[in-house]
């Protein structure tokens, strides 16, 4: 999915071909959560935190995409995840608001990947959700 056009330039370096996940789908402490219509992925950057990248194609953004989003947060929780963090290029404004959506806020750090700056959003995943 990552590499679907509609996905694909806003992953990594567009200009550097597709992408392979392979060695990070073998490594188990990251976490693949695929359905329909995309994916998130959790890969793990320290003991009980994970950095969270969202796949979706355009059939899932929206009410899919955000009820999707309640179910990784569910799974973050019931397997021992306390923080989320995600990386978010400032011209995103809309994953910015998908993650806010979510529960996540900024920190107020940037840090640049690939030469572009990316604000850091951060969430501490609550230990039971409510029903």
């Amino acid at each position: 999915m990552v590499n679907h056009p509609a996905v694909r330039p806003y992953a990594g370096l567009p200009d550097a071909g597709d992408l392979d996940f392979t060695p990070l789908v073998d490594c188990p402490e990251h976490v693949f959560l695929v359905g329909e219509h995309g994916g998130f992925m959790l890969l793990w950057s320290a003991p009980g935190v994970c950095e969270l990248h969202v796949f979706l194609l355009p059939e899932g953004r929206g009410k899919w995409g955000f009820d999707t989003q309640a179910e990784v947060i569910d799974y973050a929780s019931e397997h021992g995840i306390r923080m989320l963090w995600a990386r978010i290029e400032p011209s995103m404004r809309h994953l910015a608001m998908f993650a806010r959506k979510g529960g996540m806020k900024p920190t107020g750090e940037v840090i640049e990947t690939f030469g572009v700056p990316y604000r850091i959003f951060a969430m501490e995943v609550p230990s039971c959700r409510p029903q």
